[in-house]
């Protein structure tokens, strides 16, 4: 199919003609966003009609970022991007990942590439001496109009388009015209029939028959839609002040003026040429917004990841662009596509070679002209390739060719800014740190890097770097693994961190992932007053996080974590007296035991990479154990879902309590408080009982018989015995061997207690009994069977199961009873 296929009537082909009028001293040249055909066009065009004025519909106040755009030491693509503090102006925008807890501002973004039309208009503009104008505004619709805000936006167009406003391929794609194109094209939707008749099928064509054709179909589809879902969408508001634009520069006489804007808007615009001298001039556009230029990258150019008014598969497109002084751009650029696509399947394992690229050239060749295609379109190179490079397992073998030919079509390329852009200063020593550490940002996939933080100077500044990226929340690394707020050790199921897997090489190697997106730099634009670097700006936000949590030991204990893991060592001593005050003003225990646990790990963290002591700290970390240890009453109170950190927090002050290293407190403070606090326990929580019970046996002092005692005493709740037990294993793994009185009622509850008791508190005991190891719960095993009278043979039926199989046979046993007590209650009598 091709222009001519259209079937426009000879009464719209003049009626278009008339509208564009692109021989006279005001033409108007139709354009779709990152089109090469249209952008070889109108670069044909523009040298034939010799414009003085070139109006481009981009919001007018762009217009002083001109020269930063055309900056040839540039290389595209980049993005305007606008920044705007509360509602307005009402983008249609990629929610902002990064920080959506937040979003303390809009953005905006307005990407070229070198096959932009504006952008050859511009360039064009700048190489000629013609005069440049921009006439879209920055808000699509009236101020009055905004109120709902970008959550109330359709959520698809939260999710796609990054363009200011709504862009007229949306109406091109749901119009009646475009579906009955669709159908005579054999096209599977818009995009398709876009790349059929006007990529593909207008590449030969001259550029006054091209917007012929062009202006034809958007008329055309114009006509499928009402006025009024053109004024609610804010189309009509935006068309009145381009006409006031337009009419501003009509107004100059002896000047021959060009419109290039979208082929929706030229068609309505230049039916109203007559009456362009009547309309008032154009009101302000006085948006607050932060107008900077950014690096922009082809993955998020491309239409199915980030940029709806686009195209997909930008470097396909970038290869007909630079293909286009030769006799079949498009040839040039399937053929490019197609041995990239070989080059990132045989890194994979493919076994494909340029005989198999010859093949899927032809192939495609024969599939346009079946097609009745004059050229290779971007959809005949996917099937090319599909048909020819799968040879093996079609979910495994054509999974990996997929991928390699999506990133083929779509490329990885990354814009860079030449220094009419002026980036911030904060923005400058963000790329020249990167570059100088190896770790440039990359558009292509997340680049995984490994850092040995023990054996290398440089692995720290790198890691330093990376903490202080993710702290300002630039979404560029990320590491992987997690760790706590501090970057410190693994997580577990509930996001608790755990002590004992605080290993050596957790603490000295760290595995993170950098990828670049445009909001890298939006977001190091909204930073620029935070400092003029990535360690000022790093710095000044945990000042300000301190700040916040003032009175709070944790809260300031892991600003603290965080200072170290980023190399900032200055302003974590500054911290040093706002902790201080803190842990002798915060009356929470588990704030002030969390916050010695911090600091314990933070010395840990600094001895094992060969770093001095510091007084400070151990002197800090002293204060808060002393504290929390004090205040273990008050953490005996603690019951419902925060008991379980309970366990967690004892443990640690056990270990700094033994470790005696000039951190931890005294071992007669905590012994003195520890009992008290148990007489409280035992009226709240049987879990946090037994983490005291289990402090007080890992300190020494624990008694066998009042263990026993303390689990018979657990009664009241089914899973309170199972609770008890929990958190005496937590803190003492051994106290079932160690201490016979709590075995022994351990084997009475099971043996001697109720059927319907044992089955209720089975769970929970299962649960507590994961804590040990697998020796542990043989032994276990072993004595319980001598207890029972059971010989060998028997003992080794009540052997233990992993504790993985435990939790999921426990989880197993608990659907079967209640399925059990469903079958087995009395059925319902029929009603008489």
């Amino acid at each position: 199919m091709t222009l001519g296929d259209l079937g426009a009537p000879k009464e719209t082909r003049a009626e278009v003609a008339k509208r564009l009028g692109l021989s006279t001293s005001l033409a108007f040249f139709p354009v779709r966003h990152q089109s090469p055909t249209c952008a070889a066009k109108l670069e044909a065009f523009l040298p034939r009609f010799a414009p003085d004025v070139i109006l481009v519909e981009l919001p007018a106040p762009f217009e002083e970022h001109l020269e930063a755009l055309l900056d040839p030491e540039s290389r595209a693509p980049f993005a305007l991007c606008a920044m705007t503090e509360g509602k307005s102006p009402r983008f249609v925008a990629r929610r902002d990942e990064i920080r959506a807890a937040e979003a303390p501002r809009s953005r905006a973004y307005y990407p070229f590439c070198d096959y932009s039309p504006e952008l050859v208009a511009l360039r064009y503009a700048k190489a000629r001496g013609a005069e440049v104008r921009f006439i879209d505004r920055l808000s699509p619709l009236p101020e009055e109009e905004t109120d709902a805000g970008e959550d109330d936006l359709p959520s698809a167009e939260r999710a796609l388009g990054e363009r200011l406003g709504q862009d007229a391929g949306a109406w091109f794609g749901r119009s009646r015209f475009t579906a009955a194109l669709c159908v005579r094209a054999g096209a599977r939707d818009f995009d398709e029939l876009w790349e059929a008749l006007f990529e593909q099928g207008g590449w030969d064509a001259s550029p006054e028959g091209w917007a012929l054709a062009v202006g034809a179909y958007a008329l055309a589809t114009r006509r499928t839609f009402g006025q009024e879902e053109l004024e609610a969408d804010g189309t009509l508001f935006r068309e009145r002040f381009m006409a006031a634009k337009i009419a501003e520069a009509a107004a100059q006489r002896g000047k021959r003026v060009l419109v290039v804007a979208g082929a929706l808007h030229v068609v309505a615009l230049g039916s109203a040429r007559e009456t362009l001298a009547a309309l008032r001039p154009a009101p302000k556009d006085d948006v607050d917004a932060e107008v900077r230029l950014v690096p922009y990258t082809f993955p998020r150019l491309d239409a199915l990841l980030g940029y709806a008014p686009g195209m997909s598969g930008p470097a396909f497109y970038q290869h007909v662009w630079e293909a286009r002084a030769e006799a079949d751009p498009f040839a040039q650029a399937a053929e490019r596509v197609l041995l990239e696509t070989i080059r990132r399947a045989r890194t994979e394992g493919d076994a494909l070679g340029p005989a198999d690229a010859i093949a899927a050239l032809a192939f495609a060749r024969e599939l346009a002209s079946l097609r009745g295609r004059p050229k290779i379109g971007r959809a005949e190179v996917i099937e090319a390739a599909t048909s020819c490079f799968v040879k093996g397992e079609l979910r495994v073998s054509g999974r990996r060719v997929i991928a390699a030919l999506g990133e083929a079509l779509r490329g990885s390329r990354m814009g860079k800014l030449g220094p009419k852009a002026g980036p911030s200063p904060l923005t400058r020593d963000f790329r020249e740190t990167a570059e100088a550490l190896g770790l440039l940002p990359s558009a292509g996939p997340p680049r995984g890097i490994e850092l040995s933080l023990a054996t290398s100077k440089k692995a720290r500044r790198c890691s330093w770097f990376l903490h202080r990226a993710a702290w300002l929340g630039l979404g560029f690394a990320t590491q992987v693994g997690g760790g706590d707020v501090e970057g410190f050790g693994a997580k577990g199921a509930e996001g608790d961190p755990k002590p004992q897997a605080f290993t050596t090489l957790e603490a000295t190697t760290e595995r993170w992932t950098v990828a670049y997106a445009p909001e890298v730099d939006a977001r190091l634009l909204e930073l620029a007053a935070e400092g003029a670097s990535v360690e000022e700006a790093a710095a000044r936000q945990l000042a300000r996080a301190a700040r916040e949590g003032e009175g709070r030991a944790g809260a300031i204990a892991a600003c603290v974590g965080r200072g170290v893991r980023m190399g900032l060592e200055g302003i974590c001593q500054r911290l040093a007296p706002a902790l201080k005050a803190a842990i002798h003003a915060d009356e929470d225990p588990r704030s002030l035991l969390e916050a010695a646990r911090r600091l314990r790990r933070v010395r840990a963290q600094r001895a094992r990479l060969g770093l001095p002591k510091a007084a400070w700290l151990d002197a800090l970390g002293r204060a808060a154990y002393e504290a929390g240890a004090r205040g273990l009453g008050r953490l005996a109170q603690t019951s419902g879902a925060r008991a379980s950190e309970v366990p967690a927090l004892l443990m640690d002050l056990g270990g700094a309590t033994l470790a005696d290293d000039g951190m931890g407190p005294a071992r007669e403070l905590v012994l003195a408080k520890a009992r008290a606090a148990r007489e409280i326990a035992r009226a709240t929580s049987p879990l946090v009982l037994g983490a005291l019970d289990g402090l007080l046996v890992s300190l020494g002092a624990g008694h066998g018989t009042e263990l026993g005692a303390h689990f018979e005493a657990a009664r009241g709740r089914p899973e309170a015995k199972g609770a008890y037990l929990e958190g005496l294993l937590a803190l003492s793994p051994r106290a079932l061997l160690d201490e016979p009185s709590l075995l022994e009622a351990l084997i009475a509850h099971v043996s001697s207690g109720s059927f319907e008791g044992f089955l209720a508190s089975l769970p929970s005991l299962r649960r507590a009994l994961t804590r040990l190891g697998p020796r542990e719960l043989e032994e276990i095993s072993s004595r319980a069977a001598k207890l029972l009278g059971l010989g060998a043979a028997e003992a080794r039926i009540v052997s233990p199961l992993p504790p993985e199989e435990v939790a999921r046979l426990s989880a197993w046993e608990l659907r079967w009873l209640e399925a059990e007590a469903a079958w087995a209650s009395p059925a319902p009598e029929p009603n008489r």
